[in-house]
C-alpha cells in the first residue's frame, strides 16, 4: 500500500509541484496551504509522513509539526525550507523531526528521504553535528546538503577572517561557493562568495608582499 504524504507550503506553485512529482512516484497525497488547513487535514486522514515548509505567514512549520503530532504522533516530519541554516536544523534535530531539507536541491533529496523514512522509520538527524564547521560541512556533502555545506564552510571562513588566516579564509569561501553553486547554481549568493574569496586571497596575497 502506497504512503500517505501530507504536503504543507504557503506557496501555491511549490505546493502543486510537489504534488504532481510525489503523485508521479505511486504516493498518495494530501495538501494544505496554511497552517489552519493542515490542523484540519491532521483530524481527518492519517499520515505516514508530514513535509513541512518552514516558514509560513500563521505560524511556523515547527509549530505546525507540534500540532500534528498531537493529533498522530507516529507522523514523521520532514522540514522542507528555502530559508536553510544550521541553527533551524539543530532545531529540527532536537524535536526529533526525521529530516531537514534544503529547497534548493530537492529533486536530488526529497524522493531518497522518503523511501528512508518508510524503510527505517526511526531514523533521526543527527542530535548533534561536529563540533568544527569544515567536519560538519563534510558531513552535509556527504548527505548531499549542498546548500547547508556552503553555509557551514562560510561560517567557518568569516571565523578565520576574524583570527585574519586570510589564505584559509579565501580556501573556505571557495569551498562555499562550490557547494552553493551545486545547490543553486549561478545565484546571487553564489557569486557573493566568490567575491568574498577573491576578497580574502587578495588580502593574503597583500600581507605576504608586506
Amino acid at each position: 500500500m502506497s504512503a500517505t504524504i501530507l504536503i504543507v507550503d504557503d506557496d501555491l506553485l511549490v505546493l502543486e509541484s510537489l504534488e504532481d512529482y510525489l503523485k508521479q512516484a505511486d504516493y498518495r497525497v494530501v495538501t494544505a496551504s496554511s497552517a489552519r488547513e493542515a490542523i484540519e487535514k491532521g483530524r481527518e486522514t492519517p499520515f505516514d509522513i508530514g513535509l513541512l515548509d518552514m516558514k509560513m505567514p500563521e505560524m511556523d512549520g515547527f509549530q505546525v509539526a507540534a500540532m500534528l503530532r498531537q493529533l498522530q504522533p507516529g507522523l514523521r516530519i520532514i522540514i522542507f525550507t528555502g530559508y536553510a541554516s544550521l541553527e533551524s536544523e539543530a532545531r529540527a534535530a532536537q524535536l526529533d523531526f526525521y529530516e531537514y531539507l534544503p529547497k534548493s536541491n530537492w529533486h536530488d533529496l526529497l524522493l531518497p528521504t522518503i523511501e528512508l523514512v518508510l524503510e527505517e522509520p526511526e531514523r533521526r538527524l543527527p542530535k548533534q553535528r561536529p563540533a568544527t564547521l569544515e567536519r560538519a560541512a563534510k558531513q552535509y556533502i556527504e548527505e548531499g546538503k549542498w546548500e547547508l555545506a556552503a553555509i557551514a564552510y562560510e561560517e567557518a571562513a568569516r571565523i578565520a577572517e576574524f583570527i585574519h588566516e586570510w589564505e584559509n579564509a579565501a580556501w573556505l569561501y571557495t569551498q562555499a561557493a562550490e557547494n552553493m553553486e551545486r545547490a543553486r547554481g549561478d545565484s546571487v549568493e553564489t557569486q557573493r562568495l566568490n567575491e568574498l574569496a577573491g576578497c580574502a586571497q587578495r588580502i593574503a596575497e597583500e600581507g605576504a608582499v608586506d
